[in-house]
């Protein structure tokens, strides 16, 4: 279920990721800075849409394996994501993890402002 959370977000953010390579690249060959400034703003702005419609996955993959952990016992939990005394505070790494996988790949700390309070670090 989470492979499919991430290769849809990936399908519909297509459009999204394809404009944010090309403002990159177009910002990187330009000398006014006055055209680099609105390419920074046209991006900032980009990859704000981008996150926000990335919160609901992240929220979604965090809760559903915090569900899947209740169920399972310290024994499976380790033979399933080879961690001991795994803790909630885990789960955002986890998420971090997954979200590696997508065509653009958020940074930790635009993860970790995704996860609730219990989820975070403490």
């Amino acid at each position: 279920m989470i492979k499919e959370l991430i290769i849809r977000f990936d399908y519909h953010s297509g459009k999204t990721v394809k404009r944010l390579q090309e403002l990159e690249l177009e910002k990187k060959t330009l000398k006014d800075t006055e055209k680099i400034d609105k390419l920074k703003e046209e991006i900032d702005l980009l990859q704000q849409e981008y996150e926000s419609k990335l919160k609901p996955i992240v929220l979604e993959i965090a809760f559903n394996i915090d569900a899947q952990m209740k169920k399972m016992s310290d024994d499976e939990i380790f033979e399933k994501f080879q961690v001991r005394g795994a803790t909630p505070s885990m789960i955002a790494d986890c998420v971090y993890k997954i979200c590696q996988q997508l065509e653009r790949q958020p940074s930790r700390k635009s993860i970790l402002e995704m996860m609730p309070e219990r989820f975070k670090e403490d």
